[in-house]
């Protein structure tokens, strides 16, 4: 079955693109739909993002999608999605066909399991910077969008990157008009359209802020309105991540503040920098787990065992073999009396 983009935003099941057969949709943003879809000829699952029908009538978001594709497809990197296929589909469907990653992304753990142990995000911290880390020292990549939802946690616990929609491609960079950015994580110099080219420090920005939304739970700079966390960015105090939450180690919280300077000459300057913080953070220190979730562990071991019938007591066998002994002990005395009673009264 084949279906006009236009007449269907979202594309329904058993759709086809390309030799792709649509199963469901699985994440839906602002600029494009992404769908779990079959590979036909190799009976695979793959991720296939599509454009929006409104954008695909739009040249610069167009262009920025294509983009993205040949980005990705440039890259070879195992904490980054794999790009697999793209092109243009009849009915003017823009796609992109990814890796299908068996898991869910940092953003819906957050919001099912609220502060994430620190063990964990400095594992996955480590692996997405050595992504970001490969991509600027062997391309000049930015990401231009590092967030929550583009962060792909696996069933073997691994982090995966994806969206490098902004990154730069060699005989096709992306000279966009419009400012795209996420106002949660977007440096300070990004919202002021100060951003130098072929620099990686607006990146370290919004990976700080990824860092500090998943050990805190909430964004270090919350809100409703893009213009008022817009601001908040521009000019409020950041508040120290072991302050928001205290299961946070203390060098763990100052490394994420280094990541957040508003000045990008007070920042980390590179990813091997950012890499060698997180690598020197003990993680024989780092808890696994937030003392929160521990604590409410020990009250529910606490009920159940309250709940079991009292105990009998145990039989000491230590108790019944002393007294074996002292009846063995009685009757030997017994009988060498009798034997010295007997010899006396011959």
């Amino acid at each position: 079955m084949e279906t006009n983009q236009q007449d269907n935003a979202i594309l329904a099941p058993g759709t086809l693109v390309n030799g792709y057969q649509i199963i469901r949709e699985i994440g839906h943003g602002s600029t494009a739909v992404v769908y779990l879809a079959k590979q036909l000829d190799l009976g695979r699952n793959v991720a296939l993002k599509v454009l929006s029908a409104e954008l695909s009538q739009n040249a610069e978001y167009v262009s920025r999608f294509i983009n993205e594709a040949r980005a990705a497809a440039t890259l070879s990197h195992q904490n980054i999605i794999q790009a697999l296929d793209a092109g243009v589909a009849p009915g003017n469907i823009y796609f992109f066909c990814m890796e299908y990653v068996d898991g869910e992304s940092l953003m819906r753990k957050i919001q099912r399991d609220g502060p994430l142990p620190p063990a964990a995000i400095r594992t996955w911290g480590l692996q997405i910077a050595d992504a970001l880390n490969y991509g600027f020292q062997t391309h000049t990549f930015t990401h231009g969008d590092i967030k929550p939802e583009n962060i792909l946690i696996d069933h073997h616990n691994q982090a995966k990157l994806a969206d490098f929609g902004l990154a730069k491609v060699e005989d096709h960079d992306f000279e966009g008009h419009e400012l795209i950015l996420t106002p949660l994580y977007a440096a300070p110099e990004l919202i002021l359209g100060k951003r130098e080219k072929d620099d990686c420090r607006a990146d370290i920005y919004a990976f700080g802020a990824t860092l500090y939304h998943a050990l805190a739970g909430s964004p270090p700079f919350p809100g409703d309105l893009a213009k008022e966390v817009m601001d908040k960015q521009l000019h409020e105090p950041l508040e120290p991540l072991s302050q928001r939450n205290s299961d946070v180690p203390l060098l763990f919280s100052e490394l994420v503040s280094k990541l957040l300077a508003k000045n990008p000459n007070e920042r980390i300057q590179n990813w091997t920098d950012v890499i060698d913080g997180l690598e020197h953070l003990s993680p024989k220190r780092i808890p696994t787990t937030s003392a929160a979730k521990i604590a409410e562990h020990k009250h529910r071991t606490s009920k159940r065992k309250s709940a079991l019938p009292p105990a009998e007591p145990k039989k000491s066998h230590g108790v019944l073999f002393s007294s074996l002994f002292f009846l063995l002990l009685v009757c030997l005395v017994a009988l060498a009396l009798g034997y010295i009673f007997g010899k006396l009264t011959q």
